[in-house]
């Protein structure tokens, strides 16, 4: 009776039928919010399970509402222990509700400087999970896109809780190897050099993202943070020349020097694979530097000094699009695939971060939103 009755006021109030699902969760506190909505903690009241609830409002989304369909329809395929599972997803009139697993261990960064003592093994550890997780999507032929340290949050807080990768806002289903995406996309300080000359890009735009990770956890900074003109900027990323200041770099071995210029190198075809980085030694050996490499680490990462970094660059965007656009007239990319500078100087993403994406419509060459439905159901 009473779901009938339910469903009696979903239709007469004009909700979608799967907002019946929503009568399974009790929504607890707000976990963070951004332009597109919030994260709640919620709990699934069949079994008790706590879970984190991506709410977004589509009066924000009303020239972005592809993005959130297609992440659905990636995520819900995805099953590794690295990657953070979506359980379920329905929507109301005005909001879609993507159900997750709930992380509680703290991103990438935090974690880090939790351990209380942080070596070159350490990290390697940590690069390996990332790398698993994303040799699973290119063996899917998914593309991430927005790989950057706040994408990887832990399960829990445990000492051996497994690294999880999130947010799937931007990622890309590639018809083939040989796909060509051209939507300009991306975290500023992230983003590889092919997306920023709008020369089109595929897998190896996870790898650069990987080699700045990878850098900035040996050391606490960007390789390219003293940058913040843009034609400096762009001449560096395509230099090749990654420096390794002795201060912070001492004892660091030449093998995780040799991983991170092969992440980054500037043509994505010299790039390394992500099976190639797999089978890379400084993944697959054993490290016996035992230099405590955090209080590097702490010194140099000041999230502050990094927004106003990132601000900056912002405000860069019009005269780098520029720059790109006379170095690669020819791009072939969609002049709505841009870094929205024309809305507002942060650009509005899924979650609040420098990206340079939210989904606007469609580019040529197989960055085509498709006619996505929203199933619901629960995700065993």
């Amino acid at each position: 009776m009473a779901s009938a009755i339910r469903g009696m006021w979903h239709h007469l109030s004009q909700q979608p039928e799967s907002y019946e699902r929503k009568h399974y969760y009790t929504f607890g506190r707000v976990l963070g919010a951004g332009t597109f909505g919030e994260v709640r903690e919620a709990i699934f009241n069949p079994d008790g399970r706590r879970v984190a609830v991506k709410v977004i409002r589509k009066t924000a989304v009303t020239t972005d509402e592809q993005m959130v369909l297609k992440e659905i329809d990636i995520v819900r395929h995805l099953h590794h222990p690295n990657i953070v599972k979506l359980l379920d997803w329905f929507e109301s009139k005005d909001k879609y509700y993507l159900v997750f697993q709930l992380c509680t261990g703290g991103e990438l960064f935090q974690k880090i400087c939790d351990y209380g003592r942080f070596t070159e093994e350490d990290a390697a550890r940590l690069i390996r999970c990332g790398f698993e997780s994303i040799a699973y999507l290119h063996r899917h032929n998914i593309v991430h896109r927005d790989i950057k340290p706040e994408n990887f949050i832990f399960l829990d807080s445990s000492v051996d809780a497994p690294l999880m990768l999130a947010d799937f806002g931007i990622a890309r289903i590639m018809k083939s190897d040989d796909e060509v995406l051209h939507t300009m996309c991306g975290s500023l300080g992230y983003v590889a050099p092919e997306v920023m000359l709008r020369q089109g890009h595929g897998k190896p735009v996870d790898i650069w993202s990987m080699g700045v990770v990878t850098f900035s956890s040996l050391c606490g900074y960007s390789p390219f943070w003293k940058y913040e003109e843009p034609r400096a900027l762009m001449l560096a990323i395509q230099s090749d020349n990654i420096e390794f200041d002795e201060r912070y770099w001492w004892g660091i071995s030449e093998a995780a020097k040799d991983f991170i210029r092969n992440c980054l190198r500037s043509n994505p075809h010299e790039r390394m694979t992500v099976e190639q980085a797999l089978l890379h030694p400084w993944l697959s050996a054993k490290h016996d530097n035992a230099r405590d490499l955090l209080p590097g680490v702490i010194e140099n990462f000041n999230a502050r000094a990094t927004l106003r970094r990132a601000v900056l660059k912002l405000q860069a965007v019009n005269r780098i699009r520029k720059l790109s656009t006379s170095h690669n007239s020819d791009s072939g990319g969609s002049s709505n695939g841009s870094f929205n500078s024309n809305k507002s100087d942060a650009p509005p993403t899924y979650d609040e971060s420098n990206q340079m994406e939210a989904g606007q419509s469609a580019a040529p060459n197989g960055d085509q939103p498709a006619n996505y439905s929203i199933p619901g159901g629960w995700a065993k």
